[in-house]
């Protein structure tokens, strides 16, 4: 069957939208004095796999940014869609001024092993201490080990070709928030596909 050959234009501005939609994260952490805060974020990804590592990337401009620096420690919590208006509100507003939590009617609870929250709506979480932090431009890149980690039980399924890892996360099982760019977002909606591969992987 042939595949279709895109016609291209030349994009001169804006060239991170190609690179959208990207999963949402909030990213929570605490104050000098223990109060609880959170930032929105796009820009997550992992970088190793043992150990796990995670990339956030924030501008120092924002609240977050010292604070994580301070502490060294965060959690990456994952909303779903149904958490958007509250999650898009977070990244609109400065911890400085608001008590996020408590303006958006969202729970939070002690995290299991870092001086931070999870998101109890929140369908996974990933408590991170930073290892390494690197100016990249205009923001932060802050690395961060994954000492603990949760999601919600109905997403988890063994893998069917053996791993590793050993279990897959379950997208039709959670209506994901994808950033598209200002206040738009998306969901996922289509079923998983499974592509088997024969054979050994030589990569």
């Amino acid at each position: 069957m042939m595949k279709k050959v895109y016609e291209k234009v030349e994009v001169k501005d804006g060239l991170d939208v190609i690179l959208l939609p990207r999963p949402v994260v909030v990213a929570t952490c605490v104050d000098g004095e223990g109060k609880p805060n959170a930032i929105t974020l796009a820009w997550c990804s992992p970088v190793s796999h043992n150990p796990l590592i995670v990339a956030i990337a924030i501008s120092p401009k924002r609240y977050s940014h010292d604070l994580i620096a301070n502490a060294g420690e965060f959690v990456i919590n994952f909303p779903g869609i149904e958490l958007g208006e509250e999650i898009n509100w977070m990244g609109r507003k400065s911890g400085k001024k608001y008590d996020k939590f408590e303006a958006t009617g969202l729970t939070i609870s002690p995290a299991k092993e870092v001086n931070a929250h999870v998101i109890n709506e929140c369908y996974a979480h990933l408590e991170c201490k930073v290892v390494d932090q690197v100016v990249s431009g205009d923001h932060t890149t802050f690395f961060g080990e994954v000492i603990h980690a949760e999601v919600a039980k109905e997403t988890l399924h063994k893998v069917k070709q053996g791993g590793p890892p050993s279990y897959y996360f379950d997208p039709t099982k959670i209506k994901t928030l994808q950033h598209l760019g200002g206040n738009m977002y998306l969901s996922n909606e289509e079923e998983y596909i499974d592509y088997i591969v024969e054979g050994e992987s030589d990569v």
